[in-house]
């Protein structure tokens, strides 16, 4: 016999379909702001208020319900609404476009249940009254009722204020549900349900598997006898104040620990943290931050609809979640390295890439995996979606951004790093939170960090989805990510892939352009770290520097009047009066004394004058000084005390006593700066010794998910390991030599204000140089031309007739070009270019080359130049543009100082002695004191035509091939009384 027969559904169904599928508290009060995103709210909040029972609010201003809707729709689950396409009506926006809807089940507002047990709805649609309805999800967890047992009391009333008049009627009605009421029959069922559940309780009590303290129907009784909802809880709500004329409102009482935990931000236990991090990380971005209405094309579009969780522990509230603390993608324009683009429904990604700063010139096109095939039906298809990543180095020694980005950009990630994913501009759980791992970041970093490059805690960005473009991409019943249909597999497949890909062409360890651009960024930031640093002690040296100046030139007037006043006055007429007046003058060397004023920068600019009035001032103080300290002597002589070694005891005892007062000053500056130093290192010393700590045990986490085997833990531990003892040796080793340094006395001060000084005469130095070089340059250019123009008239005199040869015209020219030829033979050794031919030179080649290169200055100078035969027998396995040069330098610089001497036999020898070559003038020779300097750049004691360079040049050239040049000061050795220039020639022979 065939009998038919339906499904019965008990009241814990609703409780199997609510609190039990929503995954934690932010994810159930994230599904009930979709909720309110699908009525067209452009607002809603969560308001958690303090008190003796502490009460949530969910408020928004979307269309709101009227009783027929709230009983027919909100209070019947899986509504058809979710299963069909619903437009709603164009009265019910509220003046916003078209929202694809977030809900797809009918069951989000079951999630109301993780929040609290007892809510208190309260609803208003635009020209309707109010509905309210009151209930206790505690009623559905009884798998001894059936569902239709439960009965929700709903009012309807005009005026707000009857809300709380109507508040006893409704719970009393509540509670009719554990008794029943006037109807038999259910009062007999609800009877025995709740005995039953009772004794089950009862049992589970015995056998110690109960984790309730009291009866259940007793602990329901007792939360509706005291439910007391009050007006300022709704004081939020756009409807209540008047700001809006529909909307809908959830008060939440008997709140769970997550809400709780929000009310006190001082409670510090690890799981009131780990409570409020995962509280933030779940509602914070919300609403899609990424988007960029600059983007052309975009399928994404921005969102108009802002969220806010406060908390309220008195009249003021404290924002804890809301996008008016949201960051957007302005904020990671920034960021050095970036993925944007989007992916067809091949599977291919387009898009742009931003790596060390730079903006990659060509189009980056990322095909999806050989083996993958990517589904073309309807029903498992993924479609198109847009893709955004930024990230940076967070090494500081691998960053191309600048200290305060750097710093900002690592305080961001701290709060709003992660991967995420957003449909329609809302944002899909759990994807971007730290125990989310879909897209196989951590998993594929665990095998070579250096390689996938990508860290879910050190990037950002999103993948955006919309239910038009990707239908088959749902979420699961808890919402807690995506169905595990074949759309979802292909989507992580296709996005795994271009982050690997990615990675390793453009930022990990294997692209070439990290290999390329990372040496060149690293030796950049090292100089860069010294740079800041010498500028930020130049700043403050220039900032004292300031200061000081400014002060001394109000107070050194002031001062040198009353040394004035005092030198006037001095007069000593007895032995007793000599201690004050040796006590005063002591007093005023003291003063002066502190008008000192070093470190006088080297351009003073606008300081020019004042620092010229602050000099004069001191010439001016130091003189009064000195002339006091001169009649005060003259008067002491002059009195002769009979009891000197009393005076010159007081006189020591002022002195020390001076002494130790300024000692006293000193120590104390230096206690409060070892004393502010000392809790600085021995918070950075706490600080350091968690980070290892912090930083690894989210791996014990992962290892005991089974997301990562021992061997590849320990290999990152290793890794974490290696670079937390690198960042804290950068922190602490230098520290470390910064005291040893001033333990041995060495005035650090002193050492980088004397580099900054060093590095600035460099740079000065290299300017000249610059130019040097330019005018080198120039030679060589007007050298090779010369060259060829020589040649063409040379072959061109040659081919003239023999008449207009002999012309005086044709004669003018040859001579002319004579001349040219002849300063071409001395530029052709020195130019740089072609090749460096190197052969035996001899001595005699050179003094001949000389002899005939200042023929003429030679003669007008009436200077005899010779070369001794044993000059002329020494030969040199060398370059010509090499020697040449240097024997023309030091001869150039004979005749110019014999050329301003007076004497009449003026003479120039070369000569050797020895394993060297000399030459020797009997000119002036050189200054003892110029010595030290003689063979500097830019040195020069040339009155006029003088650049400082020809010594330079010369040691530099003779350096290049081995030899050495010295000056020989001793002219008792020498073939000359004047300057003596000996060269030491390797491998001469």
């Amino acid at each position: 016999m065939i009998r038919n027969v339906a499904f019965q559904t008990k009241a814990r169904t609703v409780d199997h379909l609510g609190r039990e599928q929503i995954a934690d508290t932010p994810t159930a009060i994230s599904e009930l702001w979709k909720n309110a995103f699908d009525a067209y709210a452009r607002n809603v909040s969560l308001d958690i208020f303090a008190g003796d029972e502490p009460v949530a609010v969910i408020a928004d201003n979307g269309h709101g319900m009227d009783r027929d809707e709230f009983e027919g729709r909100w209070l019947v689950v899986g509504t058809e609404s979710k299963a069909t396409i619903d437009r709603t009506p164009i009265a019910d926006r509220n003046g916003l476009a078209p929202r694809p809807r977030q809900g797809q089940k009918g069951i989000g507002r079951l999630s109301c249940a993780n929040l609290g047990p007892v809510l208190l709805l309260v609803s208003k649609r635009r020209a309707h009254p109010f509905v309210a309805a009151l209930l206790d999800w505690r009623l559905f967890e009884n798998p001894f009722i059936n569902l239709g047992d439960i009965q929700i009391p709903v009012t309807e009333f005009e005026a707000k204020e009857q809300l709380f008049e109507l508040l006893p009627e409704l719970t009393k009605s509540l509670a009719e549900n554990l008794t029943g009421g006037e109807e038999e029959g259910r009062s007999a069922r609800l009877k025995a349900a709740w005995d039953a559940y009772d004794r089950l309780f009862a049992e589970e009590q015995e056998s110690g598997i109960s984790n309730r303290l009291v009866a259940p129907s007793k602990a329901l009784s007792t939360t509706i006898d005291r439910i007391d909802f009050e007006a300022r809880h709704l004081a939020q709500w756009p409807v209540w104040n008047g700001e809006a004329s529909h909307g809908t409102a959830l008060m939440v009482t008997e709140l769970n620990y997550d809400l709780r935990v929000e009310l006190d931000e001082d409670a510090g236990d690890t799981s009131a943290r780990a409570a409020r991090d995962r509280f933030f990380e779940t509602l914070t971005s919300f609403v899609d931050p990424f988007f960029d209405p600059a983007e052309a094309g975009s399928a994404a579009s921005r969102v108009e609809f802002s969220y806010a969780v406060r908390a309220w522990n008195g009249e003021a509230p404290r924002l804890i979640v809301g996008d008016e603390r949201q960051f957007d993608r302005r904020l990671l324009d920034g960021m050095e390295h970036q993925l944007v683009g989007s992916v067809d429904a091949d599977g291919i990604f387009r898009g742009r890439v931003k790596a060390f700063g730079q903006w990659v010139p060509e189009a980056c096109v990322f095909e999806p995996p050989k083996d993958l095939v990517i589904p073309r039906r309807a029903d498992t298809e993924v479609g198109s979606f847009e893709l955004y990543i930024a990230s940076m180095e967070f090494t500081q020694a691998n960053t191309t951004l600048p200290q305060m980005e750097y710093q900002r950009f690592r305080d961001l990630a701290e709060r709003y790093s992660g991967f995420m994913m957003f449909r329609d501009g809302l944002r899909v759980l759990p994807y971007g939170r730290t125990d989310n791992d879909f897209f196989e970041i951590e998993s594929r970093r665990s095998m070579n960090a250096g390689r996938e490059f990508w860290n879910h805690r050190q990037m950002f960005g999103r993948i955006a989805i919309t239910r038009d473009n990707n239908p088959n991409l749902k979420d699961k019943a808890g919402r807690e990510g995506l169905l595990d249909n074949r759309a979802a597999k292909t989507l992580k497949v296709i996005v795994s892939s271009i982050l690997r890909q990615s990675a390793r062409k453009y930022f990990g360890s294997d692209s070439n352009i990290r290999e390329e651009t990372l040496p060149q960024v690293r030796a950049s930031n090292k100089s860069k770290k010294a740079s800041e640093a010498r500028n930020k002690l130049r700043q403050r040296q220039r900032k004292e520097f300031r200061t000081k100046l400014q002060n001394f030139n109000k107070e050194l007037p002031q001062f040198n009047k009353e040394m004035e006043a005092f030198a006037q006055k001095l007069s000593i007429r007895y032995e007793d009066e000599i201690a004050n007046a040796q006590q005063s003058l002591e007093a005023f060397k003291e003063r002066a004394s502190d008008f000192r004023l070093s470190g006088a920068p080297k351009t003073l600019g606008p300081l020019e004058d004042a620092y010229a009035n602050y000099r004069d001032q001191m010439r001016t103080a130091n003189g009064l000084v000195a002339s006091i300290t001169a009649d005060l002597d003259e008067q002491i002589e002059r009195i002769n005390p009979a009891k000197p070694r009393e005076l010159l005891e007081r006189q020591i005892a002022r002195n020390a006593a001076q002494i130790h007062h300024r000692i006293q000053q000193w120590k104390r500056s230096i206690d409060a700066l070892q004393k502010s130093e000392f809790e600085r290192i021995r918070s950075l010393v706490a600080d350091r010794n968690k980070t290892f700590h912090g930083e690894a045990t989210p791996l014990l986490a992962r290892l005991d998910r089974g997301e990562l085997t021992y061997a590849d833990a320990s290999k990152l531990l290793d890794r974490l390991k290696d670079d937390v003892d690198a960042e804290n040796a950068d922190m602490f080793v230098p520290y470390i030599g910064a005291l040893e340094a001033l333990r041995d006395s060495i005035d650090l001060e002193n050492l980088a204000s004397f580099g900054m000084e060093e590095l600035s005469d460099l740079r000065a130095e290299l300017e000249r140089l610059n130019s040097l070089a330019q005018l080198g340059i120039a030679v060589e250019i007007v050298g090779h031309e010369l060259q060829s123009y020589d040649e063409i008239i040379g072959a061109g005199l040659r081919r003239l007739p023999d008449e207009v040869r002999q012309s005086k015209a044709a004669k003018d020219i040859e001579f002319g070009y004579d001349g040219l030829t002849d300063q071409l033979r001395f530029l052709s050794p020195l130019r740089l270019a072609g090749q460096r031919v190197q052969r035996w030179i001899t001595g005699a080649e050179i003094a001949k080359y000389v002899q005939e290169f200042f023929k003429i200055n030679l003669g007008r100078s009436k200077i005899e130049l010779t070369a001794t035969p044993a000059f002329e027998a020494v030969r040199v396995y060398d370059q010509q543009s090499r020697l040449f040069p240097v024997f023309l330098n030091l001869v150039n610089n004979s005749i110019y100082w014999l050329g301003v001497s007076e004497r009449a036999d003026r003479r120039i020898i070369l000569d050797r002695q020895g394993e060297e070559v000399v030459v020797s003038d009997n000119g002036p020779g050189i200054e003892p004191e110029d010595l030290e300097s003689l063979f500097s750049l830019f040195f020069t004691k040339k009155a006029r035509g003088g650049r400082g360079v020809g010594l330079y040049l010369s040691r530099a050239n003779l350096a290049a091939g081995g030899h050495k040049i010295r000056y020989e000061s001793d002219t008792s050795k020498t073939p000359l009384s004047g300057a003596n220039f000996y060269i030491a020639f390797r491998g001469a022979e």
